[in-house]
């Protein structure tokens, strides 16, 4: 599998979610400000509503462009079934729901990929899974309720 287009693929889709979150953000600091947003009586809250909203937005999209920062930075290799799993690695386990690929990635954990090769689920050291599976190397078994079996790093 080509991490290059493997990393393309994420890029793209943190760039279609960053572009998205700059958006509602700008829309929802207009909607804070607009002279409708302004309080009829003390009970009325729309406007502080509608600029928390816009504080979170954009809170969002500046999580999105550090995530994307990561990916542009970070450094892929090759890995060998010898090597430990680490940032960067793809990662093929064997469960009871049959085999699974994971992308060991910097940021946006839980992005489910489509590619050639089929599903790609992308972890983060920082998940369960991502954590367990740092380290480690082929022929280790997770453990938990459905637990997996390391068959193929590259």
């Amino acid at each position: 599998m080509d991490k290059s287009q493997l990393i393309a693929l994420i890029v793209e889709q943190i760039s279609n979610d960053l572009e998205s979150a700059r958006t509602a953000a700008l829309e929802s600091a207009e909607s804070a400000t607009d002279e409708e947003a302004r309080a009829e009586n003390k009970y009325d809250t729309r406007g502080l509503e509608s600029s928390y909203l816009a504080s979170a937005q954009a809170h969002y999209a500046k999580e999105l462009q550090d995530n994307l920062e990561a990916y542009h930075n970070l450094k892929l290799r090759g890995f060998t079934s010898s090597d430990p799993i680490a940032l960067g690695a793809i990662v093929t386990t064997l469960s009871s729901k049959g085999m699974e690929k994971y992308f060991v990635g910097p940021a946006q954990g839980g992005m489910e990929l489509s590619t050639d090769f089929g599903g790609v689920l992308v972890i983060t050291p920082k998940s369960p899974l991502g954590s367990q599976l740092i380290g480690q190397k082929v022929g280790h078994k997770t453990s938990g309720k459905d637990s997996k079996t390391i068959i193929r790093v590259e």
